[in-house]
């Protein structure tokens, strides 16, 4: 499909709290107008990293709907002290507290009664999952895709507070950047056999952009996030509510994931009874993949239009 690359672009920050503000983007369709008939998606970053990860993703998507004549707007955002996102507390974070951060976006933006589209991935799914609990009793939420995330566990074990991560911190991110990128997050995110078609391109673009890919500098902040997926535990409860809200759920899983497993990616999608998409990857895959996942998030909007 030959598809147009003219996509309007709104960004601002908006005030939460005296402590927190959030740098947003609006990614929508070139030459159609935003109306309350328009698809809503609000994408959810995972841990110690910016919006950046999904602007091909988000263009993709314009474009796709664009070229078929529906509207679309997509929302991605910077968590808060992550980005360009501001925080000025050190607190332990919860993944409650960050989906009221992405629900207190969403009214401000586009209402309290607009219907919504989630992705999420990895942290951000178990944000999702949370968001999704709390637009579904005002039938708010329209479909859900989860990606390389988890439920959590009933028995955390790294439910650690932002002090005790901050004296971790310096054991998990190095100084020298390009030691962190190659050394710690290419083998983190990819398989051994996607880093060799791809590894020296991510290593490149991370390394001369490490700020705007990456919130490693930002040592407190990342201790107060590591503290959100290390407490999350999605119910029976919960989740029996999502799976009752009749709207299209897709668990995208990746067999090869070291950061989160696929057996517990598999528990979620049983959890859930949703659409498993699975991939032979690591936590991020690779140039052919990223199409295939791109059209899976395509298809699960597309159940309901």
């Amino acid at each position: 499909m030959n598809m147009s690359t003219n996509i309007q672009v709104a960004s601002d920050i908006v005030t939460v709290s005296p402590d927190v503000k959030l740098y947003y983007e609006i990614r929508s369709s070139p030459g159609l107008p935003s109306s309350k008939e328009s698809i809503k998606l609000v994408m959810i970053m995972g841990a110690f990293a910016t919006m950046r990860h999904f602007e091909e993703q988000a263009e993709y998507l314009v474009n796709y709907f664009s070229a078929n004549q529906l509207p679309i707007e997509i929302l991605t955002y910077d968590h808060r002290g992550i980005g360009k996102s501001l925080s000025t507390q050190s607190l332990r974070q919860t993944t409650r507290m960050l989906a009221d951060d992405a629900l207190f976006l969403i009214n401000h933006l586009w209402g309290i009664h607009s219907t919504i589209h989630i992705y999420g991935a990895s942290l951000g799914g178990m944000i999702a999952q949370e968001l999704a609990l709390l637009l579904i009793p005002s039938n708010r939420l329209r479909s859900l895709y989860l990606a390389v995330t988890s439920r959590g566990s009933y028995v955390r074990p790294m439910s650690f507070g932002p002090r005790v991560w901050t004296k971790l911190m310096p054991f998990l991110i190095k100084k020298d950047r390009e030691h962190m990128v190659r050394n710690v997050l290419l083998p983190a995110s990819f398989t051994p056999e996607t880093i060799k078609t791809v590894g020296e391109k991510y290593a490149t673009i991370w390394i001369n952009e490490y700020d705007q890919w990456w919130a490693f500098d930002n040592a407190n902040a990342c201790a107060c996030q590591a503290s959100a997926a290390g407490s999350h535990y999605l119910t029976n409860q919960g989740a029996n509510i999502i799976r009752n809200a009749n709207i299209p759920i897709v668990v995208q899983i990746a067999t090869q994931d070291k950061l989160i497993s696929a057996k517990k990616q598999n528990e979620l999608a049983d959890l859930l009874g949703a659409k498993r998409v699975s991939f032979d990857e690591g936590h991020m895959g690779n140039e052919e993949v990223k199409q295939q996942i791109f059209q899976s998030v395509i298809q699960n909007i597309e159940n309901l239009i």
